[in-house]
């Protein structure tokens, strides 16, 4: 019966010749860990739950363990429970074996492999380094509005249904509320079908349908277009919609806010209960005057 002590005790002298090595955690990837007869060390960041493997003496470190004369043994790990550490030593010639380490709830995979020289002498696996934050030198710059810009807001919205599927990264970032709600004006209903954001742009649009809700045809001025959420009014910065409507007609309307007057933003949110506010006023009805007929039975006398 072979018989082996518990815990080796490594020369100094042939650990300063074989490499050292540092390795960041990562379950998904095997290790492939060169071994001799010399002592390796594997180290991990906290104690390590279990330690197992094929073909192999596993032992706790504490006590000789014994192994019957002809055993295929390849590999022998100690690992006291509760450690952080496993020594492995190669037992057999051009010998291969999996190692698995369970850590913080994941199996790391340690493929070994029995070399005579240029083994490792330690490894020491590390959690990757958290990436701070990226932190701007300065604040975003202000919204510069544009006619362009303001009218691809206008059109990305209207077909917002057909790139949202085809082209989604033309609409990435922005959000749609669907309000249909009703704005009751004196002389319009106004239909808030949806609301987007455009975050990128610090802008909100709106797609509107307006009702003329009198008999008389309703003069509209479509760069009045507001929209007015408790006290705060935020003015259009671009707009598009009809002019007039005849009694009981119906057509559609869409206005954009972009940014705040001053440059900076806005950050309006798609969820607000927004007041829609426009311009408008009843044409009157001209009365044209007749004049009188040249065959008029009136007639004048000298």
């Amino acid at each position: 019966m072979l018989r082996f002590s518990g815990l080796f005790i490594a020369v100094a002298s042939a650990l300063a010749a074989q490499p050292i090595r540092d390795l960041a955690l990562d379950p998904t990837q095997a290790v492939d860990l060169p071994v001799s007869r010399e002592i390796t060390t594997v180290m991990f960041p906290g104690a390590l739950t279990a330690v197992a493997g094929a073909d192999m003496l596993i032992d706790n470190g504490r006590a000789a363990v014994g192994v019957d004369e002809g055993t295929p043994v390849r590999f022998h790990v100690t690992h006291a429970p509760g450690s952080n550490f496993i020594l492995v030593q190669s037992l057999q010639p051009e010998a291969t074996a999996r190692l698995t380490a369970i850590y913080d709830g994941s199996a790391y995979v340690i493929q070994l492999r029995s070399v005579e020289s240029d083994s490792v002498a330690s490894v020491t696996f590390k959690r990757a380094s958290a990436q701070n934050a990226v932190m701007v030198d300065a604040p975003p710059e202000p919204v510069k509005f544009s006619p362009r810009i303001g009218l691809s807001l206008l059109d990305r919205a209207r077909a917002y249904p057909v790139l949202v599927r085809s082209l989604p990264k033309a609409v990435e970032g922005v959000t749609l509320r669907a309000q249909n709600r009703k704005v009751v004006l004196p002389d319009l209903e106004i239909t808030v079908q949806e609301v987007y954001r455009f975050s990128k742009e610090d802008a909100v649009v709106f797609l509107l349908r307006l009702k003329n809700t009198t008999d008389s045809v309703v003069e509209l001025v479509p760069s009045t277009f507001a929209a007015r959420v408790a006290q705060e009014r935020f003015e259009q910065s671009i707009a598009n919609g009809p002019r007039t409507l005849g009694p009981g007609e119906s057509a559609e309307a869409e206005f954009a806010i972009v940014g705040l007057p001053d440059g900076t933003r806005n950050d309006l949110s798609a969820d607000n209960a927004f007041t829609i506010l426009i311009n408008s006023a009843r044409r009157e009805t001209k009365v044209a005057a007749v004049a009188p007929s040249p065959n008029s039975s009136e007639s004048a006398h000298p």
